[in-house]
């Protein structure tokens, strides 16, 4: 046999040598250079946690209030305790609560927002079980529940009240077992859904005005991405929180599950989501509290199984990236909208406590998510 002809002879049999061996041997490289991303590791995550907690300690100093926007960050906190056992965390939202006198939010006009920090003094209490910590809190909502007007009608007229006051009542339902909280939760939680929700959308309004009144200035629906990430963000506190045969337990988990497929559709390519969801060219920055809530609920729902991880993985991964990328040296999460009603201009210096919060509470399911993995 002649070289020529063992060449010839070795062509087909070097192509499918490229095929069986090498190509796999990429795609293997491949998916493992994409999995040890920085971003995800867990020991980044811890790090960049704890980074943006100690800058928000630091900005707060003396001054942590027992509003919604502090509230919010300390769900955060709390969710960081539950994910590393850190003692540490724990302490620092006790010693928050004492400062606070275990009181309600100081917010007159909207009764949920003054249940935000009570949701941590009752995670507390289930640590501690000194009933002193959660006495005024039990008497405020023992006080809302005997109002029977509907929820629009008793200040229950805005998307954020879904995460800043619904889980409070799912927490004290399965610390004390009684029925009445959670039957309260469930009919505030869908009066407020079934006024705000686009069915059509998958995805909430922020108040009536947005929903019938508001479009953006190219003629679109005002879908504002914050607004839904306080209603999606809403449903992993409540469902960890209802006993497992709860006749409403489906709505919610459906719920999640129609949100998540229409928030994966309008994912930007860096990973991060726009503050007019259904009109992202009109402001077209990024923005991060939307996004931090909305990885949270994601990764909540792929870790308990609820949402298909296949499809869903890929979306947290890809925007966890991008919040990582968007906090600075100090631990600022940037590009955070400013306390607003609706979409609006963002500016990369913008950022909040509750943008920290969700930040916190996105991170504590990434590093499960990585744990689990």
């Amino acid at each position: 046999m002649s070289p020529e002809q063992v060449v010839v002879m070795s062509k087909p049999l070097f192509s499918i040598w490229i095929s069986l061996v090498l190509v796999p041997c990429l795609f293997f490289i491949s998916s493992q250079a994409q999995n040890s991303s920085p971003s995800t590791t867990k020991t980044h995550i811890l790090g960049i946690m704890y980074r943006v907690n100690n800058y928000q300690k630091g900005i707060a100093g003396d001054s942590e209030g027992r509003n919604w926007k502090t509230g919010t960050w300390y769900t955060g906190v709390m969710a960081f305790y539950k994910a590393t056992g850190d003692s540490t965390l724990l302490q620092q939202a006790i010693s928050w609560a004492q400062n606070n006198e275990w009181k309600v939010g100081n917010e007159w006009i909207y009764p949920a927002n003054r249940l935000t920090c009570v949701q941590t003094y009752l995670e507390i209490f289930r640590i501690r079980h000194d009933s002193t910590m959660i006495r005024d809190a039990v008497d405020y909502m023992n006080s809302q529940i005997t109002r029977t007007e509907p929820a629009y009608l008793s200040g229950w007229d805005y998307v954020d009240a879904l995460y800043v006051g619904a889980p409070a009542y799912a927490i004290l339902g399965n610390i004390t077992g009684q029925k009445k909280y959670y039957d309260f939760m469930n009919r505030v939680f869908w009066e407020v859904a079934d006024q705000l929700l686009d069915e059509d959308e998958n995805l909430f309004y922020r108040d009536s005005e947005a929903r019938f009144i508001e479009k953006s200035k190219y003629g679109k629906k005002v879908i504002w991405s914050r607004g839904n990430g306080w209603a999606i963000a809403s449903l992993p506190r409540i469902l960890e929180n209802m006993p497992d045969e709860a006749p409403a337990q489906k709505k919610y988990t459906e719920l999640l599950g129609k949100m998540a497929a229409s928030l994966a559709n309008c994912q930007g390519q860096d990973g991060l989501w726009r503050c007019n969801l259904a009109d992202a060219d009109e402001f077209p920055v990024p923005e991060t509290s939307g996004t931090a809530f909305f990885t949270y609920a994601l990764a909540w729902g792929i870790n308990r199984g609820i949402l298909d991880s296949v499809r869903y993985t890929p979306v947290v991964l890809k925007a966890w990236d991008g919040l990582c990328k968007a906090v600075n040296e100090e631990g600022k999460v940037c590009w955070g909208q400013s306390v607003a009603r609706g979409p609006g201009t963002v500016s990369e210096e913008d950022s909040g406590e509750y943008v920290s919060g969700a930040f916190l509470l996105a991170g504590s399911e990434m590093f499960q998510l990585l744990s689990r993995e």
